[in-house]
């Protein structure tokens, strides 16, 4: 069993940055992660508008996954089941596969993951018209007719970032979820370009290359198809949280919550990314969040030596 300063649970921008920053500390550190960079090429396009990668700093996360893998010692190739906290204080990590790795700190960088509708056509069309991040991709549909799914705070927040570009936004309210009455809700509901709809679901997303319309049916079982050019589903984002849901704090909607300095309810245990309860679910966002629970974890690690055995 390998004893570590700090493990950092993770491979996606948020780990890698964290990762690299722990190198320049010359720290003992170990990442556990399937693969390191994650998912950062994301290709979107419109009709009459050529497929465009929508990440920003995809090429500083491609240059520290090449710092990392020519860095570091210790790149475990797996997936971590269990994290205990010891009564020394430090963490065992579980893993599927080998012994557990023990470590003085944790950077947990895990991320989030979005809702889906799991409906025909959803994963067909996304990249070509089906978004999960208005944040991302709301710039591209200037003039253009969309869909927001949803009722929460995002799909708000989706509708109103929307709203001075596109020509026409159908608000698509499902009946599953209720819309807060919030300041931020009735400028969306009452904004010239928003129509809503209440109590109707989403039962297909429909185009040829490119998305042309979506399906919807009503509580009393009418059927109705809009035309769009976009569909944004705007759930809120699903934390992968189940490391640590019994032992820190999470907010409500289980983002692990942190302070300014990526610190967790849990002492030496820090956390970074789309896992937690910060604003934006960008990669340049997560670089700048791995990076200070890193430097943050160095300090912790500074400030709490290792005991030497009796």
């Amino acid at each position: 069993m390998a004893d570590y300063d700090l493990i950092i649970i993770g491979g996606g921008p948020a780990g890698l940055a964290a990762a690299a920053y722990a190198l320049h500390a010359q720290l003992s550190v170990a990442l556990i992660a399937p693969d390191l960079g994650g998912k950062v090429t994301y290709p979107f396009a419109l009709r009459e508008m050529p497929a465009r990668d929508t990440v920003w700093g995809a090429s500083l996360v491609r240059e520290l996954e090449m710092r990392v893998r020519n860095n570091l010692d210790h790149h475990i190739n797996a997936d971590v089941k269990k994290l205990e906290r010891l009564p020394d204080g430090r963490f065992a990590v579980h893993m599927n596969v080998g012994a557990p790795q023990t470590a003085r700190a944790i950077v947990l960088a895990t991320g989030a993951r979005p809702q889906r509708l799991y409906v025909p056509g959803e994963t067909e069309y996304w990249g070509r018209g089906v978004s999960f991040s208005a944040i991302s991709h709301a710039p591209f549909f200037q003039d253009r007719t969309v869909a927001v799914i949803g009722a929460g705070t995002r799909a708000v927040s989706a509708v109103l970032t929307l709203a001075p570009l596109a020509r026409q936004i159908y608000f698509i309210i499902s009946r599953a979820q209720e819309l807060q009455d919030t300041r931020a809700a009735n400028l969306a509901l009452n904004h010239p370009k928003v129509l809503a709809f209440r109590n109707w679901e989403v039962q297909q997303v429909e185009g040829d290359e490119f998305v042309r319309s979506i399906d919807l049916v009503g509580g009393n079982g009418e059927i109705r198809r809009l035309d769009v050019e976009g569909v944004f589903v705007q759930f809120g984002l699903l934390p992968n949280n189940s490391l640590v849901r019994e032992f820190v704090a999470l907010d409500e909607d289980g983002h692990v919550i942190i302070n300014q300095r990526c610190e967790t309810s849990v002492p030496g245990l820090f956390a970074a990314g789309d896992l937690t309860n910060i604003h934006a679910e960008q990669v340049p966002v997560s670089l700048g969040e791995g990076a200070k629970a890193a430097l943050a974890a160095w300090e912790y690690l500074a400030l709490h030596p290792k005991q030497d055995p009796a």
